[in-house]
């Protein structure tokens, strides 16, 4: 099941301590457009599936990381591979 409203408990425990501007990151991110929103979803449900991890940077980007070694710079306005 996809969660549309941000991170859950799970992925947040995946954040570095300390970051409650994580949430309102992903949810400026995710709900300045209905597409944006559906693929944040997507992404935080690969996380509480334990399929990537994230993080949210000093710029307020979110890095996406596989197992596998794909990386990914989710960003305001473009998601780049990085790795």
């Amino acid at each position: 099941m996809v969660s549309h409203d941000g991170f859950d408990a799970k992925s947040r425990r995946q954040q570095p301590s300390g970051t409650d501007a994580t949430s309102d990151a992903f949810d400026e991110l995710s709900h300045a457009d209905p597409a944006r929103s559906l693929m944040m979803a997507y992404f935080n449900q690969l996380v509480v599936d334990d399929l990537a991890e994230w993080d949210m940077l000093a710029n307020g980007d979110i890095r996406l990381r596989f197992p596998t070694g794909e990386t990914f710079l989710l960003a305001k306005t473009v998601i780049v591979r990085l790795a």
